[in-house]
């Protein structure tokens, strides 16, 4: 499995849209197995091309993506395969299905991978135990709280077990609350050995938390600071 749960490495990557705009300049980076580090910047500073680029959703202009040691663009079709269903992702605007209920939200991300039945009567309960809903399965999303979808959206991302977690402004439509509460399992999942990636705005938990924090700026890169802090004003 070492073509997933490898590092992650941007080698001189540039990305320029069709329209002309530079979306990331020239960022050479590397993100170790294990590690939880903050993505930080202004709204169009790149951050979301930046995810983009780790799973494959965009391609470089120029340089390389490396994941597990693997430039993305020369992969075989089994071998993005392979990296989607590793990686976990989870949005601001939960993106849940909703005519399906949360054990079936969840589930669902077990069946596009064709887990068996018995696979994911096991393992669904096991992740809604570890967001604090297992007493909801049978309910619909628009019958939960925002921070009750954030966390389908998140036992979602990781019932799959991925070896990275890439969380895109997770807690930005939560109140401060619901945000330390998802805080709190993302560190939980962090420790259970999953990378994680995430996005913010969140100048008080990136201030408290005090991990690696990756500033972009215009598409460069501004900082790399382990334990750092926010470091824009809002």
């Amino acid at each position: 499995m070492m073509g997933v749960t490898g590092v992650i490495q941007f080698q001189g990557v540039t990305k320029i849209y069709n329209n002309g705009v530079t979306a990331l300049q020239n960022i050479n980076i590397e993100i170790e197995k294990g590690e939880f580090a903050f993505l930080v910047g202004p709204s169009g500073a790149g951050k979301s091309t930046f995810m983009k680029l780790i799973i494959r959703k965009e391609f470089p202009t120029s340089g390389q993506v490396l994941v597990g040691h693997k430039n993305i663009a020369k992969m075989k079709a089994g071998e993005v395969s392979l990296l989607r269903r590793n990686v976990g992702f989870i949005f601001q605007d939960f993106k849940l299905l909703p005519h399906k209920t949360v054990f079936e939200n969840v589930s669902f991300a077990l069946e596009v991978i064709e887990a068996s039945k018995r696979e994911i009567n096991r393992q669904v309960p096991a992740v809604l135990e570890l967001v604090g809903l297992k007493d909801k399965a049978n309910i619909f999303p628009s019958e939960l709280s925002g921070g009750e979808q954030q966390r389908v959206s998140l036992a979602r991302a990781i019932v799959n077990r991925p070896h990275l977690l890439l969380a895109d402004e997770p807690t930005g439509n939560l109140d401060p609350e619901t945000s330390w509460g998802l805080m709190d399992l993302l560190l939980e999942i962090n420790k259970r050995g999953t990378t994680v990636i995430m996005s913010t705005h969140n100048k008080n938990i990136v201030d408290k938390l005090r991990r690696r924090v990756i500033a972009l700026d215009g598409g460069r890169m501004v900082r790399d600071e382990q334990k750092g802090g926010y470091g824009f004003e809002d």
